[in-house]
């Protein structure tokens, strides 16, 4: 009798884990977590982070040299910026709840000074002034985690 409690143990056992293998991670993850979370992959942040680290270099340099009456410099910065608003959305996963408490609890203010700085940079004659919130915002934000 002992045995066949410890053969059925067993058996669940065995077909659990045949059945969440063939699920799946993503699976899983919908009946754990609530309909308006959006599970964000580490490798996927990371990806995002790079490039975002890459845009607002890029940004930097260009603001940098830039003059408030060269449109071509004017246009590179408000695509940049652009840019970055796209990445920072994706981080932001439609402004929805995610596993990446530290961004979730950040991005939105870096979006909304990505805004600025974009509506900034659009006027004439273009004002860069918020473009050093941007830059210096990454740094802000690492250093204090």
């Amino acid at each position: 009798m002992q045995l066949s409690l410890k053969h059925r143990a067993f058996t669940l056992l065995v077909t659990t884990l045949i059945i969440a293998g063939n699920i799946g991670c993503a699976q899983v993850r919908k009946l754990t977590y609530s309909e308006d979370f959006t599970y964000v992959e580490d490798r996927e942040v990371k990806s995002l982070m790079r490039k975002m680290s890459k845009g607002v270099e890029r940004l930097g340099q260009i603001a940098e040299k830039a003059s408030t009456n060269n449109r071509t410099q004017q246009q590179q910065i408000i695509s940049e910026l652009g840019d970055l608003q796209s990445i920072a959305a994706r981080l932001s996963a439609g402004h929805t709840q995610t596993n990446q408490l530290f961004i979730r609890d950040h991005i939105e203010q870096f979006i909304t000074d990505i805004g600025e700085a974009k509506m900034f940079a659009k006027t004439t004659p273009p004002d860069y002034s918020k473009i050093g919130d941007i830059v210096n915002s990454c740094e802000e934000c690492h250093t204090s985690r």
